[in-house]
């Protein structure tokens, strides 16, 4: 983890680096996601427990990288236009929701097992939906932005 930050505050990224980097979290987050469903559908309620735990730092990384690095590139590129930058503070606003929800989800199901599978489920496919949603936001609509050329 001290490696991950080290670099993160080191190295300078150019914009395609940055977004290849985020592009690759969202793989390895969906996933992590997938082998936790089908552990949990096997009832091997270890190894969910293990993968919501690497899904979580996994997703800290990540979002950890988009404030340092995103969103603080995106509000320097678009500082001369109030409608745009409203729009990137939106979604970042919105991304803390989506953290809020995860962690709790989390501390929730410290302790996955047969009693509270079904919930868990219910919830997991919740998060699921929400996070592809967002990932379709920031590589169809978020990302982009950080290349275009304005003037």
């Amino acid at each position: 983890m001290f490696e991950f930050i080290k670099k993160l505050f080191n190295k300078k990224n150019d914009k395609n680096e940055l977004i290849s980097t985020l592009k690759n979290d969202h793989k390895k987050l969906i996933q992590i996601y997938q082998e936790i469903d089908k552990a949990i559908e096997i009832d091997d309620f270890f190894n969910a427990q293990q993968n919501l735990k690497k899904f979580t730092e996994n997703y800290n990384k990540h979002i950890l990288l988009e404030d340092t690095q995103l969103y603080i590139a995106l509000e320097n590129q678009y500082k001369d236009s109030k409608q745009i930058l409203k729009v990137i503070k939106t979604i970042s606003k919105d991304m803390n929701g989506i953290t809020r929800a995860i962690t709790f989800f989390e501390k929730k199901y410290l302790n996955i097992n047969a009693n509270n599978k079904e919930e868990f489920m219910e919830e997991f496919k919740e998060i699921g939906i929400i996070l592809l949603d967002r990932i379709e936001l920031e590589e169809e609509r978020l990302y982009p932005l950080l290349n275009e050329n304005i003037k």
